[in-house]
């Protein structure tokens, strides 16, 4: 198997545990405070430490000094923009608006990623990518006209929409994630270890909290209850974001950025499959939406092939 084919496939794997990771953490994470974000950070140090021994054979990617500790820094970056920012305003936008909504608003992930991977890493453009993100592009526009269309019917229905505000921590969560994909893969060119950089990641988002509940009352009461506020669906929800994260590190390890977060843009489609089919927690999509997926899958697959 190619590196790029396998990276596709890890992506793959990722956006499906992150699919699964939304419908539970709906379930799961009512009311407000920490609601698990603290305890998925740990469950993502143990499991990215258990696969860099067994894996990686607890390789430290080292080379010369300089350069690994530049890894080690871009990793540690990657860690609190991905585990602590990406993480907590993902679960903020989850309860807020919703499985279907947070999805529609995370998608701007890509846009925000490939913009930065062009910019920043230097990464090409063929013509199938352009129609790629064009196609990506129509598709969550008609998903986010749906979500709006959505939010207006259920005012007329006497229902309490989302406010404006809350679309915030969607688009918060998104440009948290492409900032960490890009200082991950700075990590990845100088430390050519993707289960330790994941750990280094996870190590430095849970080491944030602790620091900050030294300072911050809410963290600290976070930080005490922990394990208090678990249920079972919270506990469900750290291990399938756990599993995502580390899959979709690791795709960056074997295949250029833009094309893992364009593959990784499927979540949105599984995330309605499993909470309209699955788990009923919301009403069935439209006619737009299921348009709107066939365009992205269009999209998506234009990218791969590339």
């Amino acid at each position: 198997m190619s590196d790029a084919l396998t990276g596709q496939l890890l992506a793959l794997l990722s956006a499906f545990s992150f699919a699964c990771s939304n419908v539970f953490i709906s379930k799961g994470a009512t009311g407000g405070g920490d609601r698990g974000v603290m305890f998925s950070v740990l469950v993502t140090m143990v499991f990215s430490g258990l696969l860099w021994l067994t894996l990686e054979g607890g390789n430290f990617g080292a080379e010369e000094s300089e350069v690994w500790w530049a890894g080690v820094g871009w990793f540690a970056l990657a860690g609190i923009l991905a585990m602590v920012f990406g993480r907590t305003f993902l679960f903020a936008s989850i309860r807020k608006l919703g499985v279907t909504r947070a999805s529609a608003v995370k998608r701007l992930n890509p846009f925000f990623s490939v913009l930065l991977a062009f910019t920043l890493l230097g990464e090409p453009a063929t013509g199938l990518d352009v129609l790629g993100i064009i196609g990506i592009a129509l598709a969550f526009g008609v998903l986010i006209r749906c979500s709006f269309k959505r939010n207006l019917s259920a005012t007329e229905a006497h229902s309490t929409p989302p406010s404006l505000g809350s679309y915030g921590w969607g688009v918060g969560s998104a440009l948290s994630y492409a900032l960490a994909y890009i200082t991950r893969k700075y990590g990845l060119l100088l430390v050519g270890a993707p289960a330790f950089g994941t750990m280094v990641s996870a190590v430095s988002g849970f080491a944030f909290f602790a620091i900050a509940a030294i300072f911050v009352a809410r963290y600290r009461n976070n930080f005490r209850n922990m394990f208090r506020n678990l249920n079972v669906w919270l506990v469900l929800a750290a291990i399938t974001v756990s599993l995502g994260q580390i899959l979709l590190f690791s795709a960056l390890f074997y295949e250029k950025v833009s094309t893992v977060v364009m593959i990784a843009s499927l979540e949105i489609f599984i995330s309605s499959f499993l909470s309209v089919v699955v788990f009923r927690t919301e009403v069935r999509p439209d006619m737009e939406t299921y348009i709107a997926a066939i365009i992205a899958t269009a999209g998506v697959i234009a990218i791969a092939w590339n």
